[in-house]
């Protein structure tokens, strides 16, 4: 059993960034994946001959750590904005305009016509109000999102505009969801600037983008399962190597040669194979992250946080109805979270978004049209039953575009469940993520540690979303 530089645990984006990076400047890397492909949440499958997103379907631009990525992938020319930056929020009784000039729901612009519209014209004047509220007031360490916005811009603006987006996009109650953990700064420069109205113009500035919060994302054609291809391209184009179907049985850490002994099951699991290696990265939810360490390294695996995931089960619908080609909600809606009529917390028109999937829809068949829906657990923590499907994507669907569920034309559907990719990261998860990371500086790195080289990341450490994801493993990959 020789000894490899880099064993990553965990073949989702996290870990394949990662392990290109330990690859580019000359490390031996090994990927080790449960599953049987790599990528995790980012992956498509095929209906009617086109390809659509099982996961993520776009990426933020957020400071560019995504954008900057894809270019080293060679991926540029696959990059495409969204065909159209509108989208609506509707619950049972309207549906209104999400906002332009707004960053997670809070308008930079509070009187303008389209926050008006949303809020009525008290909440958009208490919402104007903002600038008057105290710097420091909801911008402590562990303020949730909720209590951040009902501070400064009133409740208006926490109903109608930030609680759709927190749950639709982030499948979260803005109540238990620390701000710290979705925007890391704002709280800070809202201090430094004086009101969330001067730090959300200044997220406007930084993005370049004066219009939706639609038009601040890009994806890749003809899907986002072009990255993680890329990436494993890259990894074994270096070298490296990438094993799925093997799902990781346990760990143990060798002081003799200061090295992390991995024991895996093979492909049939008919019998184990142990890899033992000078790094070690563990690329998981935090829940297996904990489990592998409790024994070699408990003290490490007792301060890794809780961040419970929610489940989310996602309906692709193709339906043969020309009338949508008019994009009557524009990209998609977030729903209103009181909402008693429609079951799905958000939909995706992604055949209006993406001008590739409209393509490919077309292509397939005049006037076809591609959505998806997607479904959190109810306040007793069920997700809708499977033998729902497809019905009740249908009658969502025909609910949010305004229709009869009879008028949907249904040419294929498929459901998709991911169950540990959405991250809750309550009041103090911030501050627990910081005591790891001096923790794991005391004791794993550096010649006098008591435990081989070992790093953590994923959803849970860096955040949700590609964008931090990129950004948080690429610079821990770069020590």
């Amino acid at each position: 059993m020789h000894t490899i530089d880099t064993v990553v645990i965990g073949g989702g984006v996290s870990g394949l960034i990662y392990a290109r990076e330990r690859a580019l400047k000359g490390d031996q890397v090994l990927v080790v994946e449960a599953q049987d492909n790599v990528g995790g949440a980012v992956w498509s499958h095929t209906l009617e001959g086109i390809e659509a997103n099982t996961g993520a379907e776009a990426f933020a631009i957020g400071r560019g750590a995504m954008l900057g990525l894809v270019k080293d992938l060679g991926l540029e020319d696959r990059v495409v904005a969204p065909a159209t930056g509108s989208s609506f929020i509707v619950g049972d009784e309207r549906a209104y305009a999400s906002p332009r000039n707004a960053v997670l729901g809070m308008p930079a612009k509070p009187l303008a016509k389209d926050v008006r519209d949303a809020l009525g014209f008290w909440g958009a004047v208490r919402a104007w109000r903002e600038r008057f509220v105290p710097a420091k007031r909801a911008t402590g360490e562990s303020v949730t999102v909720a209590e951040f916005v009902r501070a400064r811009y009133g409740k208006a603006v926490l109903v109608r505009l930030v609680a759709p987006i927190i749950r639709g996009v982030h499948s979260a109650d803005p109540d238990k969801l620390e701000l710290r953990a979705v925007m890391p700064q704002l709280a800070e420069r809202v201090r430094e600037l004086g009101s969330a109205r001067r730090a959300v113009e200044e997220i406007l500035e930084r993005r370049g983008v004066r219009s939706s919060s639609g038009s601040a994302v890009h994806s890749l054609t003809p899907s986002m399962a072009e990255l993680p291809k890329a990436l494993a391209r890259d990894i074994e184009a270096h070298g490296g190597r990438i094993f799925t179907h093997t799902p990781v049985l346990g760990l143990r850490a060798s002081s003799e040669d200061r090295t992390w002994i991995i024991t895996a099951a093979t492909q049939a699991a008919a019998f184990t194979r142990e890899f033992k290696a000078r790094t070690l990265v563990i690329a998981t939810g935090p829940e297996f992250a904990r489990h592998l360490l409790s024994a070699p390294a408990p003290a490490i695996a007792n301060l890794i946080p809780v961040a419970p995931a929610t489940p989310v089960r996602l309906a692709t619908l193709v339906l043969d109805n020309p009338e949508l080609n008019a994009k009557p909600r524009g990209n998609g809606v977030l729903v209103d979270p009181a909402s008693t009529t429609i079951r799905a917390k958000a939909m995706t028109h992604a055949s209006a978004k993406w001008e590739h999937i409209h393509r490919a829809a077309e292509a397939s068949k005049p006037g076809r049209n591609v959505v998806r829906l997607s479904y959190s657990p109810d306040p007793e923590g069920d997700l809708p039953e499977p033998e729902q499907f497809p019905w009740l994507a249908i009658d969502d669907a025909a609910a949010i575009f305004g229709m009869k569920a009879s008028d949907l034309n249904v040419a294929n559907w498929a459901l998709t469940d991911w169950t540990g990719t959405m991250r809750q990261s309550g009041p103090g998860h911030t501050a627990a993520l910081e005591t790891l990371a001096r923790a794991l500086e005391t004791q794993t790195r550096g010649a006098d540690a008591p435990l081989p080289h070992l790093e953590l990341t994923g959803a849970w450490r860096a955040g949700n979303g590609l964008e931090a994801i990129t950004r948080f493993t690429r610079e821990l990959a770069s020590r």
